[in-house]
């Protein structure tokens, strides 16, 4: 990351204690430093040179803020990217231009009032008469609501009074006629991002405004966009993890209870070496992503690899706020606090991108599919494809509930869908290619492990509780 942008958000995120939703001037300087030139091809005029170009700018802002990170995440994974790889060159290079230019944002709106994972439920529609697309519908819960110039709009095809399954993503600039923000929600956390309710009233875009490859389903195209970003959740979770782990142990380190330094607690060492090793986590999982989005034009049948990136990230971003909220205690639990901020932030990632209990019954079902059966052999079939070997040190209850009964019910599924998540952890932490330690914390690595293992136990110990 380019020194001037980590001074900006080091002088404005630098203190633990002053976390206040920023307003639009700062996001505005923050975006006129160019972060999202990194998301832009250098042909383009950008910095983009492969996936670690852009995730690590992510990783840095994301240390320092979570909401700026989650900003870049919208604007440039599930916008930018999937516009200049599929967008026609005349419309891909005019809104290029404008994020060259000056501090722009873009976004992508599937989420309706009825639903949004299942994608085929959506009823936002648009019609084609060969040399305009006209488009009508409500999309809600896409960040940076009535604040990002430019959209993409997930629509299915409609003829005549039907709906089709067609579905293509649409470029639809927020000044296009028709086109009108409801309402901003009153949302929980990642306050300074608007999310809100957008309806499209016969809005008239030309034809080139369909992002699309032809001969290809639009709905592989959406996959392949929210797969991509699904696969860099990792790299805000380990910006954010970074940061608890260094802020929980200056105050671990500085605070004392019952006469004793709080670090010196064997409760508190163990937060902290589980803070580090979801920090440790993380990163394995973001650097693995980039080298295996950099060799793979098409990740969107990659289902296991994507959602254990998705699923792992959040569910570690959430535990670590709340172990940091442990540590930290009243002095944490403000609205102002970086610790209370990330307690409240984390959560949706658990949500959105899909939400978590979809994703594991998912996996469950890409391992049942790809060999006709759950087992150790099925799974091991399944990390092969992603150049990954079956993890030592998987604990005997896991193993057990590998070559286990048949899950019969769906929440026995989400279990095993979650296990195997796991298993793609652990044998991450002991692939040759990403296996290099932190030179901060080369102890992290068999913290990961541990952790690993023990969340391991956990899932497996439970299954006989779901039956």
């Amino acid at each position: 990351m380019k020194e001037p942008l980590r001074a900006f958000l080091r002088g404005h995120f630098g203190a633990v204690n002053e976390h206040a939703p920023y307003a639009d001037e700062l996001l505005r300087e923050f975006l006129g430093l160019g972060p999202l030139h990194a998301f832009i091809p250098t042909a383009l005029g950008g910095q983009y040179q492969g996936a670690a170009s852009c995730l690590e700018v992510v990783e840095e802002t994301s240390y320092w803020s979570v909401p700026l990170g989650l900003t870049l995440g919208i604007a440039g994974s599930l916008f930018l990217r999937p516009l200049v790889r599929f967008a026609a060159p005349a419309v891909r290079d005019a809104v290029v231009g404008d994020f060259l230019s000056g501090p722009a944002l873009g976004g992508i709106m599937v989420t309706e009032p009825t639903g949004g994972t299942d994608i085929f439920s959506l009823h936002t529609a648009y019609t084609d008469d060969g040399a305009r697309l006209r488009l009508r519908g409500t999309k809600c819960w896409a960040g940076l609501t009535g604040r990002a110039e430019h959209w993409l709009v997930a629509a299915r095809l409609a003829r005549g009074d039907q709906l089709t399954k067609r579905l293509n993503l649409v470029y639809v600039p927020l000044a296009a006629p028709g086109v009108r923000v409801e309402t901003v929600f009153d949302a929980l956390g990642l306050r300074p991002i608007p999310y809100g309710q957008t309806r499209y009233e016969d809005v008239e875009v030309p034809r080139s405004h369909l992002v699309a490859v032809p001969g290809q389903t639009g709905l592989r195209v959406i996959y392949e966009t929210l797969f991509r970003t699904r696969l860099g959740m990792p790299a805000i979770a380990a910006g954010l993890c970074r940061r608890l782990v260094d802020e929980a142990t200056q105050r671990v380190g500085n605070r004392s209870s019952f006469g004793t330094l709080l670090a010196d607690y064997d409760q508190v060492r163990c937060r902290l070496e589980e803070l580090r090793a979801k920090a440790e986590i993380n990163r394995r999982l973001w650097r693995f992503a980039c080298l295996w989005m950099d060799r793979h034009e098409d990740v969107a049948t990659d289902y296991a690899l994507v959602n254990a990136a998705k699923v792992v990230s959040s569910e570690t971003m959430q535990t670590a706020a709340d172990a940091a909220l442990q540590l930290f205690a009243s002095a944490g639990y403000r609205a102002s606090h970086l610790v209370g901020r990330a307690y409240v932030d984390a959560r949706p990632f658990l949500i959105f991108e899909g939400s978590n209990d979809v994703l594991d019954e998912n996996t469950f079902q890409a391992v049942l599919g790809g060999q006709g059966r759950f087992d150790r052999a099925a799974v091991t079939a399944q990390l092969a494809r992603y150049g990954l070997a079956f993890p030592d040190q998987v604990p005997a209850v896991a193993m057990a509930a590998l070559d286990g009964p048949e899950a019969g019910r769906q929440r026995q599924q989400v279990q095993l869908g979650r296990l195997v998540s796991w298993l793609l952890v652990l044998a991450l932490l002991q692939h040759d290619e990403v296996a290099d330690p932190d030179p901060a914390d080369p102890s992290a690595t068999d913290l990961g492990v541990r952790l690993a293992c023990r969340r391991l136990a956990e899932l497996a110990a439970a299954l006989p509780y779901l039956s």
